[in-house]
């Protein structure tokens, strides 16, 4: 039941990428006569969720990283 909520759930907030990415071109297109502000809005918008997903599961202290872990090479010792 839980696996069928979260695919749904995914598959509705991927359907917006079809919606606003032409929509972004367009607008774009529209009040600058070039592509380049939406490309530039999606390379912000891509580093911003490069440097969160780096913030919440990467970094050593992150959620998927607590501090208090001891790491293998520790552990093995």
């Amino acid at each position: 039941m839980e696996a069928a909520a979260i695919v749904g759930f995914t598959s509705a907030i991927g359907a917006y990428g079809g919606f606003f990415i032409p929509k972004a071109f367009g607008d774009s297109l529209t009040l600058t006569g070039r592509p380049e502000v939406a490309l530039l809005v999606f390379f912000v918008f891509y580093l911003s969720c490069l440097a969160v997903n780096w913030l919440f599961y990467v970094r050593r202290g992150s959620v998927l990283h607590p501090a208090s872990m001891p790491t293998q090479i520790e552990a093995a010792q």
